[in-house]
């Protein structure tokens, strides 16, 4: 039966400043690709130069089906996306933009893909994510049904940087937002509002397919994380990667999730990193904040959310016993901050991912096999068991 249509997100990020992992190339074309879990009549794009000291160029843009590869075997189904009747636009530093609506049917589970050509400009606003794939060729581009990926210095250098610091940091994806599909068939989109824990994709990824298989076509799983966000404050004055960790989560939850239609749920999982930076190369120790006050910053999270009726999930904190910054009294703080979680009001459902992620033998610390080379994030394994224990019947 089809219902009201509502623009629901089908793809998006936040936005940080990607600092050393900008796009410094103008006159190339960008094409995001995609897998779409809800169905749509009509689609829009937003994009962000929020963290930008520069102004974009964009000379054109379009919407079609493809592949996996971003190949658009059928042509016809390229829709051109416009921008107030023009088909580019300039973004100045700071800025942001919605497209007109474009008539474009796709049904849940196809591929998408966006292509933008731009003219002019130094992409510093984006994100990390590897949800989608970021396909960049020389030149306008965009109407070209396979485009050959040129890869950047940078791009090679990002595993390099990943294998010496143990990390699994995801490719940067610049100055796309959103895509957003005109939905009929009552879909909604699930937020996840959270730090690198969530932004890596280990446990949203086995999350999101388990709602693919419990609720076909009903939800789309929104990767709203930012790594080394924080609830209360934003990016240190003392980070060398200026602005990387983004604004505050009291702050930027007005862009990130209360400026779109079609949100039904949110999955907030912040605050460990206000436990757990002070007193490292990110943040000087006078940012330190009690577990009540980190609590609090949570609460005030849940609570301006269910009041725009918004069903709130809450996750605790895991055990980071591992990494090379944990200490026995971070450790005290997390358990505390957690003791706070569990008689906390403030949620619509808790879920215990802490219990799961930890060794049995040390509780303060998560099984090695949970763990990448930096002994603090999930790998695939850890995000499993991140994912395990979400009970999804609760979006039912």
């Amino acid at each position: 039966m089809e219902t009201q249509p509502t623009w629901v997100e089908a793809w998006g990020m936040a936005h940080a400043r990607l600092s050393m992992m900008s796009f410094f190339s103008a006159k190339r074309t960008l094409r995001l690709v995609f897998n779409t879990a809800i169905s749509g009549e009509g689609a829009r794009i937003r994009l962000g130069n929020r963290h930008s000291a520069y102004a974009v160029a964009v000379g054109r843009a379009n919407i079609a089906l493809c592949d996996a590869n971003g190949v658009i075997a059928d042509t016809h189904s390229i829709r051109p996306l416009t921008f107030k009747g023009k088909p580019g636009l300039t973004l100045p530093p700071g800025g942001s933009a919605i497209s007109d609506e474009a008539a474009f049917a796709v049904p849940a589970g196809a591929h998408v893909c966006v292509s933008l050509y731009i003219e002019k400009g130094r992409l510093q606003s984006g994100n990390c994510l590897d949800n989608a794939r970021l396909l960049c060729a020389r030149g306008d581009v965009c109407g070209a049904p396979a485009i050959r990926h040129r890869r950047r210095v940078r791009d090679f250098l990002l595993p390099q940087v990943n294998k010496l610091l143990g990390l699994t940091q995801p490719f940067p994806i610049p100055l796309f937002q959103a895509v957003e599909l005109l939905n009929t068939e009552g879909a909604a989109s699930i937020q996840c509002f959270g730090d690198s824990l969530t932004q890596q994709g280990f446990w949203t990824k086995p999350f999101e397919e388990k709602i693919r298989a419990l609720y076909p076509g009903r939800y789309s799983v929104i990767n709203k994380a930012i790594g080394g966000n924080r609830i209360l404050r934003g990016t240190s004055g003392r980070f060398p990667l200026r602005g990387y960790y983004g604004v505050k989560g009291l702050e930027r939850v007005h862009d990130d999730v209360f400026a779109y239609e079609g949100v039904s749920h949110v999955i907030l999982s912040l605050g460990i990193n206000d436990l757990f930076q002070p007193g490292t190369i990110s943040a000087c120790k006078s940012e330190f904040a009690t577990a009540e006050e980190i609590m609090g910053g949570a609460e005030a999270l849940a609570a301006m959310m269910r009041e725009r009726g918004l069903r709130v999930v809450g996750l605790n904190f895991v055990p980071v016993g591992l990494a090379a910054d944990a200490t026995p009294e971070k450790n005290a703080l997390r358990t505390q901050l957690n003791e706070l979680f569990e008689s906390s009001g403030a949620f619509d459902h808790k879920c215990d991912i802490s219990t799961p992620f930890a060794s049995p033998e040390n509780p303060g610390c998560p099984p090695p096999a949970f763990v990448g080379g930096d002994k603090l994030h999930p790998n695939g394994a850890g995000g499993r068991a991140i994912a395990g224990a979400i009970d999804c019947g609760v979006f039912g």
